[in-house]
């Protein structure tokens, strides 16, 4: 009986869908119908128009360029993957980008990739492989502007912190490390205060408790990003409790990334110093191109500020009409 009972069941409830799509299609009819009794001079528009049948993605209108994918050098993950698939992979990227990143590359992975990849420069403790070619001179890296903090407290924390600064590096970024930084020791924090502070992104490895992200948070105005470990106080939940209080933190302001998500915080960080980086280009550019007759009454120190790639505050900052409209 059940046997039977189960074709039906379903032709039942595809005839069901059926029926709810055409009650669709003619509710969608009738408003139609409505619509040009009311406004008869969108008949053309309506007759002119197809329907849609797939996601339509909107234009951006702000000038700002569309995120491409050769904007940060590749990071290849080593996870659960052969050495050969690895270095495949490895030689179809540096045909593209002067050099490649592989992450979570155990000793035995090293080992393997060192016989088939040539330039292999690897970071144990981060686990990380960097691979240059070596057949043709890579070009210069190009540093961004602007610099990242990584703070990281016992030594558990040492080898998440020296995955942010490997990959951080990699994609362009000028990166100093502060070790042995926690809040049992409150007075060697103080110390480095000025350091912290001179940083334009922090990356606090969370440690133990959790509780380091939201102290420096309270110590700086720029951005606080925190990683959560699984080898903390915590360990016997696999990281979930320094995840739980990193994003309870009572601090405003911190960014919390997944548990030991070392490379997503270095490539926010990445982010956080480009996107900065391209406005204060587009700010320069605007005022190179603004006219003395453009340019607003008493306005000339902070256009003199901004030429000098110093971004003043944009509630003092007033671009010409067109220059306005593109950049913000």
């Amino acid at each position: 009986m059940a046997t039977f009972a189960q074709p039906v069941l379903k032709s039942t409830q595809l005839a069901g869908r059926l029926c709810r799509a055409g009650r669709s299609r003619a509710r969608q009819t009738t408003v139609q119908a409505t619509m040009l009794r009311s406004h008869p001079e969108l008949e053309e528009s309506y007759a002119k128009s197809a329907p849609v049948t797939a996601l339509q993605v909107p234009q951006v209108a702000s000038g700002r360029p569309l995120p491409s994918s050769s904007a940060f050098p590749p990071i290849i993950s080593s996870a659960a993957r052969s050495a050969d698939d690895v270095a495949s992979e490895v030689a179809a990227q540096l045909e593209q980008h002067p050099q490649a990143l592989v992450s979570g590359v155990e000793p035995d992975m090293y080992a393997s990739l060192r016989k088939l990849v040539p330039g292999v420069q690897y970071h144990g403790r981060a686990k990380m492989l960097i691979i240059k070619p070596q057949d043709s001179p890579a070009p210069k890296q190009q540093r961004l502007p602007g610099s990242v903090c990584v703070i990281s407290a016992g030594p558990e924390d040492q080898a998440a912190a020296d995955q942010v600064k490997v990959a951080a590096e990699h994609m362009g970024c000028y990166v100093m490390s502060k070790q042995n930084l926690s809040t049992r020791n409150m007075p060697q924090l103080m110390e480095q205060l000025q350091a912290l502070q001179a940083a334009d992104v922090v990356v606090v490895i969370a440690g133990l408790d959790s509780g380091l992200p939201g102290v420096v948070c309270g110590l700086v105005d720029a951005p606080v990003i925190a990683v959560p470990t699984s080898n903390g106080a915590s360990n016997g939940l696999q990281g979930l409790g320094n995840l739980v209080a990193a994003v309870s933190s009572c601090a405003p302001g911190v960014s919390v990334v997944n548990i030991d998500g070392t490379v997503s915080a270095a490539v926010m960080a990445t982010r956080m110093l480009r996107m900065a980086a391209a406005r204060v280009e587009m700010l320069t550019a605007a005022a190179a191109a603004a006219t003395p007759a453009s340019m607003p009454s008493g306005s000339g120190t902070h256009w003199g500020a901004v030429a000098n790639n110093v971004v003043p505050a944009f509630d003092t900052l007033t671009l010409p009409g067109a220059q306005a409209a593109a950049v913000l």
